[in-house]
């Protein structure tokens, strides 16, 4: 699994700082998230919860928000994935699509609650489309990473 290394993790990071046009962003997911989401699944013992915090750390320098705000929201999402690595491996590509989009979203809910009160108030319905988009780029992702025809071998 090549992206699963550094330097798939940081061409994740870099997809995440291009500059979208005006409503974009609501089409694009999370890279970052969805490739420490993979990893976490098929290589723990390469992306773990420190891994998480550390490219979360440089996802918010590199985009000026709170230090920490990424970092925790990786933390997290990846914390639970491994937990429940077990079980997710024998889940089927739809329930792992369902499973990624409650994390996505609780990722960005961490993020909003580490926002000041002002900024957090001024959400609107767009800011949570990113996790939907995550969740339906996550068996094409998952299919990608792992090789040709693994979609018909998914059980």
């Amino acid at each position: 699994m090549p992206l699963a290394r550094p330097s798939g993790l940081l061409l994740a990071l870099l997809l995440r700082l291009l500059p979208l046009p005006p409503g974009w962003f609501a089409l694009s997911p999370d890279w970052l998230a969805l490739l420490l989401l993979q990893g976490s699944l098929q290589a723990p013992g390469r992306v773990g919860i420190l891994t998480a915090w550390l490219f979360g750390l440089l996802a918010d320098a590199l985009t000026g928000r709170l230090l920490g705000q990424q970092a925790l929201a990786y933390a997290v999402m990846v914390y639970l994935n491994l937990r429940l690595r077990s079980r997710l491996l024998g889940l089927p590509l739809p329930l792992q699509g369902l499973w990624v989009l409650l994390l996505l979203l609780l990722g960005q809910l961490l993020v909003l609650w580490t926002r000041p009160a002002e900024l957090a108030e001024s959400v609107r319905a767009a800011y949570w489309l990113p996790a939907l988009s995550g969740a339906l780029a996550w068996p094409v992702l998952r299919a990608l990473l792992r090789g040709p025809g693994t979609l018909a071998r998914e059980p």
